[in-house]
């Protein structure tokens, strides 16, 4: 399940100067000309010279190391970051700052420290429970990511990821209300963003809330036309027993990958059942090129297709397989059948012998008829 994740805002510290000497102040004044014009570059060389005016200027190092940030010069940052909190230890945003570095650099272990002592320090700051959360996500804590977001929305209620992410959390947990409920705020707040919507779908399937999970589902395809929507929706439908509604899903999803695999299958058995035999010899035969590897699509498509006395088709299918697999006694044997519904004796008697050699006990119930 997706997950989302927020755009960064740095904070720039403008301090007062009045303890840093002249040559400090003057660079570190430049420093942030220099980024209000967004040229890090520059602003992270002024930096430097405010750096090397006052070394234990805290606020100095904070900074070059946001301006760092923005050109994504991670490991320059971090550093920054690190020196900002050894000279002053509780500075919250240096902190956070160094979390999120942590983080993009895919070291959750670190980002959980760095958010962690940004919120101890200054439990206001809304990205440092939010992102804490989304690692917790992908470390699949979700009791403690939910703990998180609820700390998160409760500073920025309006903020429709959070709840999405709740959510997603909720869903993965089982707690179908709980995850309805978030994705039902989710997606009020942010209405342009469809897979709240279909999640919260899926949370009133698995709560057997069908008709409002096609509700959803029919708003969510108008606006986002997908195989999961088609799919998911056509499952519902066939739990209702509405099965003409499942099929054209299915084929719909099929319309935008012929080859999923899944409502292949579903309608395939769904044909068998119903026993329109030409059907589901055309559903196999697609699963057949959809997973090339697979005996049992190319056994079922020859199947159907001599239940539907196509004879030949049978023999295109069964010959697939033998070719694939030369010692797939069922294959031999109903490949055997085959030939002897199109008179040619000679060749379903060396079919069902070779079957039977092969240990398929029916084929020698055949044996006798087949090759006297």
């Amino acid at each position: 399940m997706k997950l989302l994740q927020l755009s960064l805002i740095l904070f720039i510290s403008i301090p007062l100067l009045h303890s840093q000497n002249a040559e400090c102040i003057k660079a570190y004044n430049l420093a942030v000309e220099k980024v209000k014009m967004k040229d890090y570059e520059a602003a992270i060389i002024e930096y430097g010279n405010a750096i090397a005016a006052d070394p234990s200027y805290d606020k100095a190092y904070y900074n070059r190391g946001t301006a760092s940030l923005r050109l994504k010069n991670y490991d320059a940052a971090a550093a920054d970051f690190i020196k900002t909190t050894n000279i002053t230890p509780e500075y919250a945003k240096a902190h956070y700052y160094l979390g999120y570095v942590k983080m993009k650099q895919k070291n959750y272990k670190d980002a959980l420290v760095g958010f962690t002592r940004a919120i101890k320090y200054d439990p206001e700051i809304y990205d440092a429970y939010y992102y804490r959360g989304y690692i917790q996500m992908q470390d699949k804590n979700l009791e403690k990511a939910i703990v998180d977001f609820a700390e998160a929305a409760k500073l920025d209620p309006d903020n429709s990821k959070t709840h999405y992410n709740s959510g997603v959390c909720h869903y993965q947990l089982g707690n179908y209300i709980d995850s309805a409920n978030s994705f039902t705020l989710a997606y009020e707040l942010n209405p342009d963003y469809p897979k709240a919507l279909y999640y919260r779908a899926m949370s009133f399937s698995k709560l057997e809330k069908y008709e409002r999970a096609i509700s959803d589902f029919n708003t969510y395809v108008e606006a986002d036309p997908t195989i999961e929507g088609y799919y998911n929706r056509a499952l519902i439908y066939s739990k209702m027993d509405n099965m003409e509604a499942a099929i054209n899903d299915y084929e719909a999803a099929l319309k935008l990958d012929p080859k999923h695999v899944s409502s292949l299958k579903n309608i395939a058995n769904y044909r068998i059942k119903t026993k329109d035999y030409p059907a589901a010899a055309i559903a196999f035969t697609q699963l057949s090129e959809a997973e090339p590897k697979e005996e049992s699509h190319y056994l079922n498509a020859g199947i159907c297709h001599f239940n539907a006395s196509a004879y030949g088709e049978t023999l295109k299918s069964l010959d697939a397989l033998i070719l694939l697999n030369p010692k797939h006694a069922e294959a031999l044997f109903n490949r055997s059948n085959a030939y002897a519904k199109l008179g040619q004796n000679e060749r379903a008697c060396a079919d069902v012998r070779s079957s039977a050699e092969l240990g398929f006990d029916k084929a020698f119930q055949y044996v006798a008829s087949y090759c006297n």
